[in-house]
């Protein structure tokens, strides 16, 4: 099952919210002290008896980094709507935001094979609003398709909350959710894919004025089709700095006409209503390099220092040279007038500065996550290589960080490879560790610089594991299991790491 796990993680992402600003707490912060607290899934874990009901394991922030205190929340925790059950997978994916503006930030999370009565997989969305207390149940809501105003109808494996982002989209100053939903049939066309968006308000996320939006949506680019997989991935940044947030929609399955290549990234341009305001849309048949579903993997970020935001695009499947899947990511920089492949730029291992080499099964660009690493002002860049074989051990996994620069962007100069046998690393390799097959930031001590999380939810029961990082130089890395954040002793398959904070 750990397979099917890895399969459907998911890039989460929040569009940045400064603490304080018109009352709103940063992500992550559930307590609203000032510093960002550790969210962790475990959508492997087993709840009194149930296999692979998955929890979320929070730990408190403080000055010096993650605190060995912390809450477990799971389907059977005081005041979480439902009940634990085989397979629910909670905490498969999350992300953050301060959905009601009260100054402590809330957690979104996903329980994606959630079963509605006897439909199985049809996917559950659970809401923990923060409180001075951090996430104690006082307040959580949960949702699924067709009840109370959802969008769609309960249905067998259409995993409702496969993706998720979070971000201010129709500009009232709240933070929105978006929730992809790629499996969703659109017109009788399987697997088309939607994304639905919650609007966030002074009383949090509600369904009264929720939206379903796909390619068959005014100014949405595109037409549904079978297998496209629209809202595989999601993404909230304003790409075209007009100070409105935009989706940016990785469609993963969509088959590029006149061409073998699949794979397309819409941007849909806020603000977002009833539809978007205007739409963009990058197709892999334009973009040389890239052939094999486009957008597996998002992050935003500012990593040229411009008004404009940028996104990251991992594509794990990319063969380079006659090496399949050996991976590559894309990098589009922000304008006025969106994203387009004539400013972009791609990496993979076999870029000047990059360690490594293409080797086919590598999966570069399985992960992704944004944040300013080193404090100069520009994002950074974090790439996992969840399948990276180290030596003779298949599946070990690495990390690779990329540095921002205000006036070129991300380089890959000063590029940092991170593994298990990297000196300063915690651990060991092993086979199947898939070291790297989450990657996420946070700044978790505080300080106001972010730090860039790996997990390896392979190695045994799993471990998360925190850089700090300069140009050219792993300063230190610090390894969590669930026992040293005050969890229990984990067991294996709890897939702790596979969702991290973005």
């Amino acid at each position: 099952m750990l397979a099917a796990l890895l399969a459907c993680i998911t890039a989460v992402t929040a569009a940045v919210l400064t603490a304080g600003s018109g009352g709103a707490a940063q992500p992550y912060d559930f307590n609203g002290d000032g510093t960002p607290d550790l969210a962790v899934g475990l959508p492997g874990d087993t709840v009194n008896g149930n296999v692979r009901a998955g929890s979320v394991l929070v730990a408190d922030g403080t000055s010096s980094g993650p605190a060995g205190t912390s809450t477990l929340i799971n389907q059977d925790s005081t005041g979480v709507p439902g009940a634990a059950e085989t397979d629910d997978s909670f905490g498969q994916n999350f992300v953050s935001a301060d959905f009601n503006h009260d100054g402590y930030a809330d957690l979104a999370v996903s329980s994606p094979f959630e079963a509605i009565d006897t439909t199985t997989g049809a996917g559950m969305l659970t809401v923990h609003y923060g409180t001075s207390s951090g996430l104690d149940g006082s307040r959580t809501d949960e949702f699924n398709e067709g009840a109370s105003g959802m969008p769609g109808s309960v249905s067998t494996d259409h995993v409702f909350t496969y993706s998720l982002a979070a971000g201010d989209l129709n500009g009232d100053g709240y933070a929105d959710l978006a929730i992809g939903e790629p499996f969703e049939g659109v017109n009788g066309h399987a697997h088309a894919g939607t994304i639905k968006i919650m609007f966030g308000s002074a009383n949090g996320l509600t369904t009264a004025d929720t939206i379903q939006i796909d390619e068959s949506t005014t100014n949405v680019p595109g037409t549904p089709e079978a297998e496209d997989r629209f809202g595989d991935q999601v993404a909230i940044a304003d790409v075209n700095g007009d100070g409105t947030a935009d989706l940016v929609s990785a469609t993963t399955g969509e088959q590029i006409s006149g061409s073998s290549d699949r794979g397309s990234i819409h941007v849909m341009y806020g603000p977002i209503t009833a539809a978007p305001a205007s739409d963009g849309y990058v197709d892999s048949g334009n973009i040389d390099g890239i052939s094999e579903f486009a957008g597996s993997a998002l992050a935003v970020g500012h990593f040229n220092n411009d008004a404009y935001a940028d996104v990251a695009v991992g594509v794990p499947g990319q063969e380079i040279g006659d090496q399949g899947a050996a991976g590559r990511i894309a990098v589009f920089y922000g304008t006025a007038h969106g994203l387009s492949a004539d400013n972009m730029e791609l990496f993979d291992e076999d870029t000047p500065g990059v360690a490594g080499a293409p080797e086919s099964g590598d999966r570069f660009g399985t992960s992704l996550a944004a944040g300013d690493f080193d404090g100069d002002g520009v994002d950074d860049l974090i790439v996992g290589v969840g399948n990276e074989a180290i030596g003779s051990t298949k599946g070990a996994g690495a990390a690779v960080v990329l540095f921002g620069n205000a006036t070129g962007g991300i380089t890959a100069k000063g590029s940092i490879w991170v593994d298990q046998s990297t000196s300063g690393v915690p651990g060991t390799i092993d086979t199947d560790d898939h070291f790297g097959w989450t990657v996420g930031a946070l700044d978790t001590d505080g300080d106001g610089r972010v730090e860039p999380l790996i997990g390896a939810p392979g190695n045994a029961a799993g471990t998360v594991t925190v850089l700090k990082v300069e140009p050219g130089t792993l300063k230190s890395a610090t390894a969590y299991a669930q026992s040293d954040l005050g969890g229990a002793t984990g067991l294996d398959g709890d897939a702790f790491g596979i969702a991290l904070p973005h």
